[in-house]
């Protein structure tokens, strides 16, 4: 099996970072940014969340690292196919941030091939379901 790293677009959110990590860093904003068709059966409280992802399986993840207003780090449990991370990378710009969200996967040659651009769209779709939530947000 190898590292791979999974990224979304690079996305300018007209928020702050502090208000971008104060909405990733509790698991209950994610059934805004979850694909509707890809995910079910969702639970959540601040720090801790179960799901069920097409593909995947049911199981919890939880933030597990962060480090204010740049960096989160959501890791799953439970019984997986693979190993696997999601981040989220913040970078402050003033008013506006640039977000990247990137899986870090352990995919041996075949699991890459059928995973990664699953993997890809799911992360991509919740970056843009996040620059979307949140700008169109009233605060």
């Amino acid at each position: 099996m190898s590292k791979t790293e999974i990224n979304s677009d690079q996305l300018k959110i007209a928020r702050s970072a502090n208000k971008v990590y104060e909405f990733l860093t509790d698991l209950r904003n994610y059934q805004n940014l979850l694909p509707e068709d890809e995910t079910r059966d969702v639970e959540a409280d601040v720090d801790k969340a179960s799901l069920s992802v097409k593909g995947l399986g049911h199981f919890s993840i939880e933030v597990t690292n962060k480090s204010p207003e740049s960096f989160i780090e959501l890791t799953p449990s439970g019984k997986l196919p693979f190993p696997f991370t999601i981040e989220w990378h913040i970078e402050d710009k003033g008013e506006e941030s640039v977000v990247i969200g990137k899986i870090q996967a352990e995919l041996n040659m075949f699991m890459k091939m059928m995973a990664e651009p699953k993997l890809r769209s799911f992360v991509d779709k919740q970056a843009h379901k996040l620059k979307n939530y949140l700008e169109s947000e009233i605060s």
